[in-house]
């Protein structure tokens, strides 16, 4: 979906291998990747603040200015 000039995706992250997995991801990515819910945003590429909204958060969706389907698709729900 595209929000603002961004691409926005719901993810899912169930375990804590799947925030590892994510994380891993999200830092091979040459461009920003953050994480939103509402008017919270955090790195997507920090294991620390993916790891505590994965706890806090009800919802979590990925943002970047390119599309990364493709590279998150396992999370997107």
């Amino acid at each position: 979906m595209i929000c603002n000039n961004k691409y926005l995706y719901k993810i899912e992250l169930v375990t804590a291998a799947d925030v590892l997995e994510f994380v891993r991801i999200a830092t091979k990515c040459g461009y920003p990747v953050t994480l939103v819910n509402g008017n919270r945003r955090l790195n997507a590429k920090s294991i620390l603040g993916v790891s505590m909204a994965r706890a806090a958060w009800d919802e979590m969706y990925v943002e970047t200015d390119f599309n990364c389907y493709f590279e998150f698709e396992k999370f997107i729900r």
